[in-house]
């Protein structure tokens, strides 16, 4: 589970990019971060549950007020991690966006509950970072 920061790391175009600020019509920014569809799938209910024209396969331009209230929406997630909430109860909160997802985290589903908790912190460290300067935070989906 890695967020990917560098561009020059991307295998092929199947990522969702998180741009700082609003979508300008240009793809593959150098200030972009990258994720795979799959761990995408563990954030991207956050996303929706506050972004209401949220589209997976859409260019979605997210206010700084809507963002800070899917930061609270994944602390809560990272709180049920660290409790080792048991698998129905995270998947309310996260998605598995591949049906064969769930059944690869749940094979090593401790490990994956400590890797899951640091992408997230990871992801929000970044999200407060931008929202310092932006008042948008772009997913650019598929």
């Amino acid at each position: 589970m890695k967020i990917i920061k560098n561009k020059e790391e991307l295998e092929g175009t199947c990522y969702i990019e998180i741009l700082p600020g609003r979508y300008l019509g240009q793809c593959w920014s150098d200030n972009s971060i990258f994720l795979t569809e799959e761990l995408f799938g563990f954030i991207e209910k956050s996303v929706e549950s506050e972004h209401s024209t949220y589209d997976h396969y859409a260019f979605n331009e997210i206010q700084k007020e809507t963002w800070w209230s899917i930061l609270g929406r994944l602390e809560k997630i990272i709180n049920l991690l660290e409790g080792q909430a048991k698998m129905n109860t995270l998947k309310e909160h996260i998605g598995f966006f591949f049906g064969y997802s769930e059944d690869e985290f749940i094979k090593d589903y401790e490990n994956n509950i400590e890797k899951l908790r640091e992408l997230i912190k990871e992801f929000q460290t970044w999200i407060k970072e931008q929202l310092k300067s932006q008042d948008y935070i772009s997913v650019l989906g598929i």
